[in-house]
């Protein structure tokens, strides 16, 4: 898989060099952007069900080799709180015989991503509003705690950090807010490869682009 990923950083850096060649001048300039929104967790089963909607948070920097063809840096970062109340309603409705008053659950999950992709433009650089596609290597550094509670006293910790590789994609619209600023809506479709059943979810973000 870090073969898989290493290759497509080439491949990206490769038609960016192409396109800067073929096109001489850029006529697109690069931009900033920043955005937010929520993430809602798909898979696996547990991650579904006992986390809640969490937030999500990007920055990137996007270059154009040519007016139709974006090349992004990003960083992201995405945080869950896990779902105690339920989590503690199936345990107790899979073992009635076990009185679990008292018996609680902090958790947390955090992902920081670094990223690089491409985006193609399905518009013209013209259009007022403009639409696009994008695909993304990740870099993802996983962080996760849950600290088990009884009668508001912590009585054990559990922390699962690791580094995993994914992909990211979907589709956006951009659109221009003010003469200086745009204002961009993504949907973004994130896959981590974590062991056993990889992690995914749904990204409905937006925000500026300066």
């Amino acid at each position: 898989m870090k073969k898989l990923m290493v290759t497509i950083l080439i491949l990206v850096l490769g038609l960016s060099g192409m396109s800067y060649a073929q096109f001489g001048q850029v006529s697109r300039q690069p931009q900033i952007e920043v955005f937010g929104g929520m993430a809602i967790p798909l898979a696996p089963q547990e991650f579904k069900d006992y986390y809640k909607l969490g937030f999500s948070f990007h920055g990137q920097y996007v270059i154009f080799p040519s007016p139709k063809f974006g090349v992004s840096f990003a960083v992201a970062y995405e945080g869950f709180t896990f779902d105690d109340a339920k989590f503690i309603e199936d345990l107790q409705r899979n073992d009635p015989f076990t009185d679990y008053t008292g018996v609680g659950v902090d958790g947390t999950a955090n992902i920081f991503e670094l990223g690089i992709g491409v985006r193609p433009y399905l518009t013209s650089p013209e259009a007022t509003t403009q639409f696009f596609l994008f695909g993304m290597a990740t870099y993802n550094i996983l962080k996760e705690q849950d600290d088990i509670t009884y009668n508001g006293k912590t009585v054990a910790s559990l922390k699962n950090d690791d580094n995993k590789f994914g992909l990211a994609g979907g589709p956006g619209m951009e659109m221009p807010l003010t003469d200086t600023m745009n204002l961009i809506v993504q949907g973004v479709y994130r896959y981590i490869f974590t062991e056993d059943e990889g992690t995914s979810f749904l990204g409905i973000t937006a925000g500026l682009v300066f």
